[in-house]
């Protein structure tokens, strides 16, 4: 990003440099911080609080029934703040920071309340909106001082902000007037978590806030990882933590291709079990989108359907998750598991995943007419595996074998020396004809040629093969061209 950036002139080279020192200076301040943060856990007080009713209820607000329900829920957040009820939004906080509860599908609550308190409404926010929130954020500091969740909240607005001055393009579209007042305002949010730090109560949000101020201070990979590592000793069950350092090592950012899947990986692992799985599958609905991404293509579909079904096991449905899990369905083209999936959603579709209606609509359209076929063939696959272990089959293939190495001795000279093995799905019908034969996988040239040369008796109503044990016998064989070449 900088090299790119300080091609265009000699003062945006000035400004690189200055802004390398701007993030040698941020994480030295940071640094000093993040032993004393990682080292208190919550005080008494602060179970104490939770233990009190909050005046507001989220009951309403359920993902298993409703996609929109955390914007629904961030913007009651957002209308406690705009009524200063500074109080409420205390208790609230307190409450899930205690509990560390979540939401059906588990999302923790604490990261959806901080999101509603991060930007003064959704969109682009004028410099007037944001002027009013802050004096929000600030008359809640004042009423009451010790409150962890007003400066954190009110840290991470300002690095919303600065992402607000910078844009979202690429860095040498930004203009000078714009990196100085990124850099003033993530600077801004580095100080206020120095002193959100120093509060009585500790919260596993400040480590996020402060991974996203690593990143705005352009720390290298080495030192994000560090952060990382510090806020997962502080708190292994923050799904955010991971969620958010997946990001960093696409090849876009910080990483090589491939890092964000073997960081996934791994990071399931070191947690072990169900739990492991899970988390694996809430780092790769991070990346998962309705667009071409390649780094999510290194994820182990398996994986993401054994956490996925782990998850829902441990925390309910959020129809988010179905959303998500759907795509990857889609993206893995296992249509059966897609379609299942879009039943689900119905309707409710997801805008941040799926990118545009048409996109959502092209999916789930493919996954209704493939559903069906796929299931046919799993079951035809299914029966064929049955049959290979029974007594008849073996006998039968004595006489069956002979008449296919007919086909594949005629086939060998169109191998074209790829004599690679595969399965061959055949069902004979009761007078021996070829009713239909297939493969799982791309056929080379000499299983096209097998298959072919099959279908062609069986368009001209011969019967090769000797009758099966029973009407529309199903088997799977293994070919190896190579013994054919050899005894030819």
């Amino acid at each position: 990003m900088t090299r790119g950036f300080c091609a265009f002139s000699l003062i945006r080279l000035c400004g690189a440099f200055r802004r390398l020192s701007f993030a040698l200076a941020g994480m030295a301040a940071a640094l000093l911080m993040l032993s004393h943060a990682a080292s208190a856990s919550a005080p008494a007080s602060q179970e104490k609080a939770a233990g009190k009713p909050c005046a507001f209820h989220d009951d309403q607000f359920d993902p298993a029934t409703d996609v929109h329900a955390f914007d629904a829920y961030q913007s009651a957040i957002a209308q406690l703040l705009k009524q200063e009820k500074f109080a409420d939004l205390d208790c609230v906080a307190d409450a899930a920071r205690a509990r560390k509860t979540r939401f059906s599908g588990g999302t923790w609550k604490l990261v959806e309340i901080y999101s509603g308190l991060e930007k003064p409404r959704p969109g682009h926010p004028t410099e007037e909106d944001w002027k009013l929130h802050f004096e929000l954020l600030q008359r809640w500091q004042d009423e009451n001082p010790q409150s962890v969740t007003a400066r954190i909240a009110t840290a991470e607005s300002y690095t919303s902000y600065a992402w607000d001055a910078r844009g979202s393009g690429y860095s040498n579209s930004v203009s000078e007037s714009g990196w100085k007042l990124f850099e003033q305002r993530v600077e801004k949010a580095q100080a206020i978590l120095d002193e959100a730090a120093k509060l009585p109560t500790k919260c596993p949000e400040w480590y996020l806030a402060m991974l996203d101020v690593a990143q705005g201070e352009g720390w290298d990979l080495a030192q994000q990882t560090a952060l990382f590592e510090k806020a997962v000793a502080f708190d292994p069950t923050f799904q955010s933590y991971y969620r958010n350092h997946v990001v960093q090592l696409q090849p876009k950012w910080s990483g090589e291709e491939g890092d964000a899947a073997i960081f996934a990986a791994a990071a399931a692992d070191k947690v072990g079990g169900a739990a492991g799985d899970i988390l694996y599958f809430q780092i790769a609905d991070k990346l998962v989108c309705g667009c071409d991404d390649p780094e999510f293509g290194h994820f182990s579909w398996p994986r993401e359907q054994k956490g996925y079904a782990a998850l829902e096991k441990k925390y309910g449905v959020s129809l988010l998750n179905v959303n998500s899990f759907a795509l990857m369905a889609s993206k893995a083209h296992d249509w059966g598991v897609a379609d299942q999936e879009f039943k689900r959603m119905g309707d409710q579709w997801d805008q941040d995943k799926w990118r545009t209606e048409a996109w959502f609509k092209q999916n789930r359209d493919l996954a209704t007419q493939m559903a069906p076929m796929l299931a046919k063939t799993r079951a035809f696959h299914d029966e064929a595996a049955a049959n290979m272990k029974t007594r008849e089959t073996k006998a039968y293939l004595a006489n069956f074998n002979p008449k296919l190495t007919a086909f594949e001795q005629s086939c060998v000279k169109e191998s074209n020396g790829d004599a690679s093995s595969f399965e061959l799905f055949v069902q004979v019908g009761q007078n021996g004809s070829a009713e239909e034969v297939h493969m799982e996988k791309q056929p080379n040239a000499f299983a096209m040629c097998l298959m072919r040369a099959m279908y062609a008796t069986y368009v001209a109503k011969q019967t090769p093969f000797p009758a099966p044990p029973a009407a529309s016998y199903k088997m799977v064989l293994e070919i190896d061209p190579t013994t054919l070449s050899a005894a030819k």
